[in-house]
């Protein structure tokens, strides 16, 4: 047995003979509740936060699974319904872009691919229209050509008092609106 360690257990049997009874039994309860407290820290309470957060986990790849099921569905019904005709194809751009890129989008067509050009249209609009071309002409974005402008503002109504505080509510931030160009390939 190596010197130092028979000397320190040595010193510590020394130690622990020279307590009380009831001081030995009180440190011996001290270490036990050390000793429970570490076993819950490196074991238990892991264990039971990822238990107690599997079900929001769950439910979360539940959604993702759900959505990337409807992905697939979709992509599946594209690659099984025959591409519209090019004529067909087109009006439904013209028609889908009238609507909800405003009365500036422009479509034409340019060999295998349709070149939609406009001005001022809003974001939520352009969404709605790429979904529909997707949809419905089987059109795929090929290139895109887009820049970000605000919507104009309008004056503010005139009024007797000098610099008047705007109220939250008539401060609204611009709505985005995008000009530009988009190519799109046929199916």
């Amino acid at each position: 047995m190596n010197p130092s360690l028979s000397t320190a257990r040595q010193a510590w049997l020394t130690f622990w003979r020279a307590r009380a009874a009831r001081e030995r039994r009180l440190m011996l309860l001290a270490a036990w509740v050390i000793a429970a407290g570490l076993v819950w820290q490196v074991t238990v309470a892991p264990a039971l936060q990822t238990w107690q957060e599997a079900s929001t986990k769950q439910a979360a790849l539940d959604a993702q699974t759900t959505r990337l099921l409807q992905l697939q569905a979709q992509a599946k019904g594209l690659q099984s319904t025959p591409p519209p005709s090019r004529t067909a194809a087109v009006q439904a751009l013209e028609s889908n872009a009238a609507q909800w890129l405003g009365p500036d989008a422009r479509v034409s067509l340019q060999g295998e691919q349709v070149r939609v050009t406009f001005k001022a249209a809003p974001a939520e609009g352009l969404s709605r229209w790429l979904a529909q071309a997707r949809s419905q002409a089987q059109a795929l974005p090929v290139q895109a050509q887009l820049q970000r402008t605000a919507a104009p503002q309008t004056a503010p109504p005139s009024s007797s008092v000098p610099n008047p505080a705007p109220s939250p509510a008539s401060v609204a931030t611009p709505a985005a609106l995008w000009s530009g160009s988009l190519v799109l390939s046929l199916r």
